[in-house]
């Protein structure tokens, strides 16, 4: 992106010289494109036109750029015009194949998709956009198949991978999912979606620690991802961080008010912390409500002046045997 920037500047400066060349215009849209400015793209382009640009390359720019905007009727018009100068330009066809797409026409994408790759084999988006219809219509199979031959052209490109992270995660894959988007964030450290999908698998798996870590790492990339702050508070709840999870369910509903879940977040949340600070103050010293009587006022016993009796054993009374007898043998006869 950086180096997009700098191109961007030269050309800035290039047209501040001469304003008046359709070429410096075409390629300022075109760089306005990549750095997603759609809007100033298509004035730009506009302007070559004005200028006497007069090619495939910019009626297919400005076709992209319209169709962007929803405006496929126009849109329409100057793709076909750089068909009818260049009948085997693969990618005018994967433009009307995009809206084709974008207005619920599946199959007819799918035959532009497929003309356009015949055409222009080494087009990623057309491959992107394969892998991701099949995706959807769940035939898991054919999109992994566009997408590995993506990656025989584009080995190193992140969002082949995060593709295939996709694909996998659909099907229910997670370890496997989990090592693309892993290869992902290691081609491009910056590509925040991937770490929200990573987070979305650790919270699975109940890892709230690295799932926090996960999402984390998208609000500092991407501060305005929808709803990020829900799913940090969720993390901090689920690991017993109340005050953590309190602050980010705030923020989220401040945010969103129609967020339901950081709504409901935020009641569990504040609940448990009560109950949490109540079932401490259980075990707390009780030096408040019964204070120790100071030594000075508590009463000593005097053991001197006590009299203790001892017990003594009782005498033991002993009897001869002829005693004995006399007591208990009685003469016969006598009652």
């Amino acid at each position: 992106m950086g180096r997009v920037s700098d191109a961007l500047a030269d050309i800035d400066e290039a047209i501040s010289r001469n304003d008046n060349i359709g070429s410096f215009y075409l390629t300022r849209a075109q760089i306005l494109r990549a750095l997603q400015q759609p809007e100033k793209a298509l004035q730009n382009a506009q302007r070559a036109e004005i200028l006497g640009i007069d090619t495939p390359e910019l009626y297919t720019l400005q076709g992209d750029l319209l169709q962007q905007q929803n405006q496929f009727d126009k849109a329409k018009l100057y793709v076909a015009k750089a068909l009818q100068m260049a009948p085997y330009d693969g990618e005018a066809y994967f433009f009307n194949g995009l809206m084709a797409a974008r207005q619920g026409d599946t199959a007819q994408a799918l035959v532009l998709y497929e003309q356009s790759l015949r055409l222009k084999p080494r087009y990623l988006e057309t491959y992107n956009q394969l892998a991701s219809i099949y995706r959807t219509l769940g035939d898991l199979n054919s999109a992994l198949v566009y997408n590995e031959q993506a990656l025989r052209y584009f080995p190193n490109n992140a969002k082949l991978y995060y593709g295939r992270g996709m694909i996998y995660h659909t099907e229910g894959k997670l370890d496997s999912a989990m090592i693309y988007y892993q290869q992902t964030a290691k081609v491009q450290p910056n590509y925040y979606q991937v770490y929200f999908q990573m987070g979305l698998i650790n919270q699975k798996y109940r890892n709230y620690y690295s799932a926090l870590a996960n999402y984390q790492h998208v609000r500092q990339l991407r501060p305005q991802f929808p709803r990020i702050d829900t799913y940090i508070g969720y993390c901090h709840e689920q690991m017993g961080q109340y005050e953590l999870a309190i602050a980010a369910y705030t923020k989220a509903s401040q945010q969103n008010a129609t967020d339901q879940q950081a709504v409901a977040g935020l009641w569990r949340s504040q609940r448990r912390q009560y109950a949490q600070s109540s079932y401490n103050s259980l075990f707390l010293p009780d030096t408040v409500t019964k204070p120790l009587t100071p030594a000075s006022k508590r009463a000593v016993l005097d053991t001197t002046r006590v009299h203790i009796s001892t017990i003594q054993p009782k005498p033991r009374v002993t009897t001869s045997a002829s005693d004995s007898l006399k007591r208990t043998v009685k003469p016969i006869g006598q009652n």
